[in-house]
């Protein structure tokens, strides 16, 4: 689970709900304007460049003021979904590609983007191969099967990545009085062997933040985040992990995450996938 950021509230004057007034564009009348202050115009005009100006600086040295104030982590700071009988952590078999598919839905443009990127990032951690395997129709709901061979044939499900209205789906986003941005599964065979096979993530449209990854909440560290639940991480109560539940303050994976990653990814060894029922 990743906490939606409360959103900004209405300006001054302005009721939730109040709809914004018509543009004047087309009144019929307008009152005679005096001659424009030439001197003053200039000025106007080169403190828009000067704010302009420190505007990108500000936007340039953005990363660097996140870094240095942001939370600091630790590789110790991680844990698991789960463990198998050998007490390590349940994993995929990371000698096997990831299968993904995205129903993108109503999502705000650059949302697939957030995907690949997220799982560029969680393959570089995990060195598990990802393959993706195109757009998909399916709305995922909270039971879904491991296997679903009318939608995707006789392999396990990949992971779908899809956003949804909370209200026509069963899948929650309530939890302790707070609202997901997204929320996730992973999935293990029906015959119950302690590996993952397959998974789903579930974005809540009404996540007011944006697509990217330039800032903590944004779309992107949320997805990067749920995908963490996919391959096995658990959340963690520090700051500075993106496993935190509300993201740690972090736009990419902490130490904690990246170590909890490296531990069920390629250099734990290769396991045994069951074949599909």
């Amino acid at each position: 689970m990743f906490v939606v950021t409360p959103s900004l509230p209405d300006p001054p004057g302005f009721a939730s709900g109040t709809p914004v007034p018509p543009r004047p564009d087309l009144r019929r009348w307008e009152p005679v304007a005096p001659p424009p202050n030439r001197k003053r115009a200039r000025r106007v005009v080169a403190l828009g460049l000067v704010l302009s100006l420190l505007a990108g600086t500000l936007a340039a040295a953005l990363p660097a003021i996140q870094h240095a104030f942001a939370p600091q982590g630790s590789a110790t700071e991680h844990k698991f979904l789960g463990r198998r009988a050998d007490g390590s952590p349940t994993r995929w078999n990371p000698c096997e590609p990831v299968h993904y598919v995205v129903n993108p839905g109503r999502a705000p443009a650059g949302s697939i983007e957030d995907v690949h990127e997220a799982v560029r990032r969680i393959s570089a951690a995990t060195g598990i191969p990802f393959v993706y395997d195109g757009l998909t129709s399916e709305e995922p709901q909270r039971d879904r099967g491991a296997y679903l061979p009318d939608l995707y044939g006789d392999r396990w499900a990949p992971v779908v990545v899809a956003w949804e209205d909370p209200q026509a789906t069963d899948i929650p986003f309530d939890r302790n009085g707070h609202t997901a941005a997204a929320v996730a599964k992973p999935l293990v065979p029906p015959t119950g062997e302690d590996l993952f096979v397959s998974g789903w993530v579930v974005v809540n449209l009404d996540d007011p933040n944006p697509p990217g990854f330039r800032l903590p909440g944004d779309q992107g560290p949320t997805v990067l985040h749920e995908l963490g639940h996919i391959m096995g991480l658990d959340h963690v109560p520090q700051q500075g992990e993106l496993m935190e539940p509300s993201g740690g303050w972090m736009t990419d994976l902490g130490p904690g995450d990246s170590e909890g990653l490296h531990e069920v990814g390629i250099d734990a060894g290769c396991l045994t996938t069951p074949e599909p029922p």
